[in-house]
């Protein structure tokens, strides 16, 4: 952390995660579709976002008991909090991708999550995430023989455990001075492919004598480390209020954003229909509308909003990536495979505007996959070239180790499918790319295409 150069190097626009924070926490489950969730993050290549509350979470605020106030008002889930811990998760993964387990990915963001900022720059870490009090004093402790092994499947409470007790362990391994290294040697196995359980007894030596260690460190007192970093400039920061054009389409727009269904998109475009007529100078307004009715399949109204984006402007990024997105959902609806020669020609023209963007690179390399012709060099350079800004996303790791397998890149497939194998608790998905590592070590590349393609058609399935 302190070794982070800051400002950082120039990501692009589209490498940056846009948080959208509105409204309270029921507001945030009911856009994931869950009432427990407080805030979510999703991981996509040039377009991760993140959904968070404008609104402090109200429970016994007024309480006639002062005590049971004051204790309210300390533990609270606060929309700060949330932003943070959604926000860590980002930093983490494209900072730092590699294999994690779930535990990990959410002890961290739980850790840094709490964050105090102090002055010049300077920052805590460490502090007690106070909403967690009660995960870990009034539930059981998760046997970390079952949380390290990811052959195990969690069960619920142990899946909702893991944010609590994942802090607890991210914390104690990262300030207990004979334990520091430990943790950094456990991901280093996990990612070189060694048994999550095996390598968890061998690093961390006997698992009971930790439990114990972990028991105890519950009770606290917990340090805190304050950082200062080097070379330190303030950043500039610019507000403005949405304009009354923004502001009659920022709810459709969140919700295209978050990710709809097909019927979803239907609901979605009847909202902004007549938006771009009503609003012609709003370039935000014409995105917004232009990429409801992309999803809901409206092509000639998409591309009339889109059109008008152009107009306002030529160099919009955002237009261009919409419109090769047009162009590609519509060769695969109507089943034209010379639209995808057209939807090539946006995203080419959106990666010679900014070659760092995942959406065009991907795009432009994708144009050429789904048309089934024969892919030029250049387009795969242009996929590889945004690993660095892409390889929090699944889906893309994916989309790129498929490619090296085609190329008899076994090693290289490997690395790049090593996260996704050994970082998660016995799900379907990640046993099947275990199994695509598996036969790559084994020499059998042929076997490891297969079983990527029986990936993808599962994955296909599901999104029909």
């Amino acid at each position: 952390m302190q070794g982070l150069p800051i400002p950082g190097p120039d990501i692009g626009q589209s490498n940056k995660v846009r948080v959208y924070r509105f409204g309270g926490i029921d507001d945030i489950g009911r856009l994931a579709g869950s009432a427990g969730v407080a805030g979510f993050y999703i991981p996509r290549a040039g377009a991760a976002v993140s959904f968070v509350p404008a609104v402090e979470e109200q429970r016994d605020r007024f309480s006639r008991h002062l005590d049971q106030r004051e204790i309210n008002q300390k533990t609270a889930l606060t929309a700060e909090g949330i932003l943070f811990h959604e926000y860590v998760h980002h930093f983490m993964l494209q900072k730092f991708s590699t294999a994690y387990p779930h535990w990990y990915v959410e002890g961290f963001a739980e850790l840094y999550g709490t964050l105090e900022l102090l002055d010049n720059g300077a920052f805590r870490v460490g502090n007690v995430p106070q909403h967690r009090g009660d995960d870990l004093f009034e539930l059981p402790g998760i046997r970390l023989t079952r949380l390290f092994d990811h052959k195990k499947r969690l069960d619920g409470q142990e899946y909702f455990q893991s944010y609590s007790f994942g802090w607890m362990i991210a914390h104690y391994l990262n300030f207990n001075k004979p334990r520091q290294g430990q943790l950094a040697q456990y991901l280093k196995a996990l990612n070189a492919g060694e048994d999550s359980l095996t390598a968890a007894q061998r690093v961390f030596g006997d698992l009971d004598k930790l439990q114990s260690e972990l028991r105890k460190y519950k009770s606290g007192p917990f340090p805190t480390l304050d950082v200062k970093p080097v070379n330190y400039v303030a950043p500039k920061v610019d507000i403005r209020r949405l304009t009354p054009a923004e502001e009659a389409v920022i709810k459709a727009h969140i919700r295209t954003q978050r990710g709809v269904s097909e019927r979803q998109a239907r609901t979605v475009a009847n909202e902004v229909n007549g938006m771009d007529t009503k609003y012609p100078d709003s370039l935000g307004v014409q995105l917004a509308v232009g990429e409801a009715y992309v999803d809901a399949k409206e092509f000639a109204k998409a591309e009339t909003a889109l059109k008008q984006a152009l107009v306002l402007e030529p160099q919009s990024q955002d237009a261009q990536i919409l419109m090769g997105g047009l162009f590609m959902t519509r060769a695969k609806e109507e089943k034209n495979p010379a639209l995808y020669a057209t939807a090539r020609k946006w995203f080419a023209e959106a990666y010679r505007l900014d070659p760092k963007d995942p959406r065009a690179a991907i795009g432009y390399y994708m144009s050429y996959y789904e048309a089934k012709e024969p892919i030029p060099e250049p387009a795969i350079i242009a996929l590889e070239s945004v690993f660095e800004y892409s390889s929090y996303d699944d889906g893309y790791r994916m989309v790129l180790a498929r490619q090296l397998l085609n190329e008899n890149k076994g090693k290289l497939a490997r690395s790049v499918l090593a996260p996704l194998a050994f970082s998660s608790h016995k799900q379907e998905k990640a046993n099947k790319v275990a199994k695509v590592v598996d036969e790559i070590d084994a020499g059998q590349i042929d076997a490891a295409r297969s079983t990527m393609a029986s990936i993808f058609a599962d994955q296909e399935k599901e999104d029909s």
